[in-house]
């Protein structure tokens, strides 16, 4: 009997595979995130704040003396964007010189979203 019971429980759920109908998006995809505004790098000031960054990093326009992490002054000179914002989404990527890994928390990624991490780089920049 629980033999039987097994094969038809096989059966419905092999007569439901394939059954899938493949949808077509009704207009253009421009991407799966909503796309980020122009970034203000007053509220990425007010991001790195907010996020306790300057607990661990020095940064003069911070007003930061964090010295458990990089001096941010010297590390980001001559950095571009993209370096910055992967630093900030995957800090273990590249090590500041003397420093170990997992020392900064790599959940920014995920816990900011993409306006703030946008805007924090901006912010960032200005150093």
């Amino acid at each position: 009997m629980a033999r039987a019971l097994l094969v038809a429980l096989a059966v419905l759920l092999v007569a439901g595979c394939g059954g899938e109908k493949t949808v077509e998006p009704t207009g253009p995809v421009v991407g799966t995130l909503p796309q980020a505004g122009k970034a203000n790098p007053a509220a990425g000031k007010k991001v790195f704040s907010d996020s306790g960054c300057s607990g661990c990093h020095t940064f003069q326009p911070a007003g930061a003396n964090g010295t458990i992490g990089p001096d941010l002054d010297k590390v980001l000179q001559g950095k571009d964007a993209a370096f910055i914002k992967e630093s900030i989404t995957d800090p273990n990527k590249e090590i500041a010189q003397g420093y170990q890994p997992n020392i900064m928390p790599g959940t920014y990624g995920s816990q900011l979203t993409s306006q703030q991490i946008n805007d924090l780089v901006a912010f960032l920049q200005t150093g």
